[in-house]
This record gives structure tokens, sequence and C-alpha cells, in this order.
């Protein structure tokens, strides 16, 4: 099994019949992170929805809750990108 840093574990249903198997290949893209990823600088990573920046602080939702980290526990931001028509 692959493991890529950055991405969650999934599984992919591929079923090859006698037909389809020979001088075939398959590919596959990496989707993106579903959430924005906080780095703090104590080395912990928080995963979830930014909500606001600003020269103090970042609010992140984080499932049904939302927490509030000061700017100078964070080492950096990781923005994800999001499809406008989701929203």
């Amino acid at each position: 099994m692959l493991e890529f840093v950055g991405f969650n574990a999934g599984k992919f249903p591929l079923e090859i019949t006698a037909h389809g198997a020979s001088g075939r290949s398959v590919s596959y893209e990496l989707g993106t992170a579903a959430h924005d990823t906080v780095e703090l600088r104590d080395g912990s990573v928080v995963e979830g929805d930014l909500i606001s920046i600003n020269g103090m602080q970042v609010q992140l939702r984080i499932g049904a809750s939302t927490q509030t980290f000061d700017r100078n526990q964070l080492k950096r931001i990781l923005l994800s990108e999001r499809d406008p028509a989701s929203k």
C-alpha cells in the first residue's frame, strides 16, 4: 500500500474483466484536502474550515465547534481549494 503524506487513506473499487485486462492501464488523480490545515508551532496539526483570520487570531471550525488560535501559536496555514458551487 502506498502512503502519501498529507492525504487520507481510502479505497476505490476497480473491476477489471477478462476483456478489459489486455494491454490496458489504469490511472487516477489524488483529490485535494477536504479541509484547511493549520500547523501549530508545537508541531501539532489541526484540520477544519477556516472561518476568519486577522492580525491577532485565527478561527477554525472543527466539526460542530469553533476553535480560536492566537497568531503566536501558528506556524503555517494551508488553505484547500473550494468549489464555488458548493458554498
